[in-house]
């Protein structure tokens, strides 16, 4: 079907084309019939013409076949004869009248011009002019040139002009049907995307709720109405759930929750409340707020986020318990070996120097280990604090110990261990914490480097920082683990293989340095070694 038939069909079935045959010779056959009526009571002699009653009958009969025939079975082309049969009627009536009736020709013309293509019109006119020539050829008192030019010349007008605003006006529905498709394409996306969006907030395990400027409920999701036990369809009614300060402890005052919060439009971050259910189970949860920006087609909003930390509450207490139960038992042993060994130092003429000195090696080791033993203790009960015991010491020679103290394990396990030390490097701090620090660091460095390998241990400094730097060429680290070696109770997979540990030293160790106000940055390559750099601010006057 060409885009000119394409006109006549509908979405229904039935066809525009049969309307606008009706409509166009009805409107033409109703106006013939009212000329001829009126055209009787005023002047009856223009119906003793034969022409005038032949052209009046054509148009009446071409009047009656159109409204009886089937157009929408027809073949497209044929409804061309009913206006061709018009233009031959109005010729008979023009030619048999002294009146202007050939403004008729209107008729046909705009019809063949709406709805033909152009070679139609050119027939239609032809046929136009060639009854005009006829008429000047058989009157007895012919029309002048001119008068036949002008309405040859009006028609052809009439039928272009129509045949070039409907082109434009198919031009033009095609461009909106194509943006309309365009635009239902974009609809149907958008919603296939909000959807997925829908989808996928409900599917996440995190509470969401979205609030207007004016405190008015946007949005939530069906884990925050799991969570607090609220009604999607009916946002009015109460929650099930209540939020308490602590676990157990007192109920927060409903303007105080964090949905009233937020409804208010607080921004706050990492709210812990404990959430009790109709249930009788206690959640704990991390509630933060931030503002939405606003675009020209939606105002500013607030968005709620609660994510249920129970777990990683419950994993945090756990393993504080564990911290104190194990730093609980090593108190014991730790105490027994300190004072068997103190009673051995008692037997001084019994002992050769190289036993005291294994002995004192002994003892200071269980002193440092019952000290953090203590620490464990004090820290799963009430966390870590920085200390206040701090004193201007030489780092040099705790280094120097540190390497010491770790050398016959190195030797051992075939590992070279060298120091690259200064002179003097004085400063301020808890010298048992740092000593505390640089065991670990050291002892994770000879302990995770295979035989034939090496540790290096070097000290700088850089302005009013002492920079200490412990390099092993040992199995290293995977880049994914990388980011989570300060967690607590972490060790990747290589690690164990490797040795055995509780993977809480790194942790305490950047928590001591945090609290002397330095840095501990952990660079390292799978397989290629670790490098462990430890920034302190000195906080004293370089000496000499």
């Amino acid at each position: 079907m060409s885009a000119r038939d394409a006109q006549f069909r509908d979405v229904d079935g039935a066809t525009v084309r049969v309307r606008s045959i009706w409509l166009t010779q009805l409107s033409l056959g109703v106006s013939i019939i009212i000329i001829s009526v009126v055209s009787l009571g005023y002047e009856p002699e223009l119906f003793t013409s034969w022409l005038m009653l032949t052209g009046v009958a054509i148009a009446i009969l071409a009047t009656a076949v159109t409204l009886v025939t089937p157009w929408a079975r027809m073949p497209l082309w044929l409804p061309l004869v009913i206006p061709f049969a018009d233009i031959v009627a109005v010729g008979f009536m023009a030619a048999s009248s002294i009146l202007p009736l050939g403004f008729f020709w209107v008729f046909p013309i705009m019809w063949i011009g709406l709805h033909f293509s152009r070679w139609a019109l050119g027939a239609a006119v032809a046929t136009i002019a060639g009854s005009l020539l006829i008429e000047a050829a058989t009157s007895a008192e012919p029309p002048g040139a001119v008068e036949l030019f002008t309405v040859l010349l009006g028609v052809t007008f009439l039928g272009v002009t129509a045949s070039i605003t409907m082109r434009q006006t198919r031009a033009f529905k095609r461009l909106l049907l194509g943006q309309t498709r365009r635009l239902e394409t974009t609809l149907d996306r958008v919603s296939n995307a909000e959807r997925s969006t829908i989808e996928l907030i409900n599917g996440v395990d995190v509470g969401i709720l979205r609030f207007a400027r004016d405190g008015s409920l946007l949005a939530a999701n069906t884990t925050y109405d799991r969570l607090y036990g609220t009604n999607l369809n009916d946002p009015s009614s109460p929650p099930t759930s209540v939020e308490y300060a602590s676990l157990q402890g007192t109920a927060i005052p409903a303007s105080e929750r964090t949905f009233a919060r937020a409804q208010r439009g607080e921004i706050f971050e990492d709210a812990r409340v404990w959430l009790f259910d109709a249930e009788g189970t206690w959640r704990a949860l991390s509630v933060t707020t931030m503002p939405l920006t606003s675009s020209a087609d939606d105002s500013a909003s607030t968005m709620l986020v609660a994510h249920d930390i129970t777990a990683v509450t419950e994993a945090e207490r756990e393993r504080e318990r564990i911290a104190a139960v194990a730093s609980h038992e090593l108190r014991h042993p730790l105490t027994v070996i300190i004072g068997h060994a103190d009673l051995a130092l008692e037997e001084e003429d019994e002992l050769t120097p190289k036993i005291r000195e294994h002995l004192e090696t002994i003892l200071s080791a269980s002193e440092r280990m019952l000290g953090i033993a203590s620490t464990m203790l004090q820290r799963s009960r009430s966390g870590f604090t920085p200390t206040q015991d701090r004193r201007s010491f030489d780092l040099v020679p705790m280094l120097a110990a540190v390497s010491e103290a770790f050398a016959a394990s190195a030797r051992e396990q075939r590992v070279t261990l060298e120091t690259d030390l200064p002179a003097h490097l004085r400063m301020d701090g808890d010298v048992f914490r740092l000593r505390q620090v640089l065991d670990n660091i050291v002892s994770n460095a000879v302990k995770y480097t295979p035989a034939g390998g090496s540790v290096r241990v070097s000290a700088s400094l850089d302005g009013d920082t002492a920079v200490i730097v412990v390099t092993d060429t040992g199995i290293g680290i995977a880049s994914e683990d990388l980011e989570h070696v300060f967690d607590p109770l972490f060790r990747s997979t290589r690690a164990q293989e490797q040795a055995p540990g509780t993977g809480l030293g790194l942790g305490i160790a950047r928590e001591i340095v945090t609290a002397h106000g330095g840095t501990l940055t952990v660079t390292s390559e799978l397989g290629h070694g670790t490098t462990v750099t430890l920034r302190l601010p000195r906080s004293v006057t370089p000496e000499s």
